[in-house]
C-alpha cells in the first residue's frame, strides 16, 4: 500500500510540473530565449515536480524496503 501512495504522489507532481512547463512554453515566442526560459522554470517551485516525482515513480517500482 505505502509503494502504490508513492507512486501516486509521485504521478501527482510530474503531471502538475509537466502541466506548468508546458504552460511555461508560451514565454519562448513571447520573447525569451532559452537560457532565460530554463532560469524562469528554476526559480518557480511547481516545476519541481518533475524531477522528485519521477524519482518518486523510480523508487515505488525498485525499492525493495518500501513494503506493501
Amino acid at each position: 500500500m505505502i509503494r502504490f501512495s508513492v507512486y501516486i504522489i509521485g504521478l501527482f507532481l510530474l503531471c502538475i510540473g509537466t502541466i506548468h512547463g508546458a504552460v511555461y512554453l508560451n514565454l519562448i515566442p513571447s520573447g525569451f530565449t532559452v537560457k532565460e526560459y530554463i532560469l524562469f522554470m528554476l526559480q518557480h517551485t511547481e516545476t519541481y515536480g518533475i524531477p522528485l516525482g519521477a524519482l518518486l515513480i523510480q523508487l515505488s517500482a525498485t525499492h525493495k524496503k518500501l513494503t506493501d
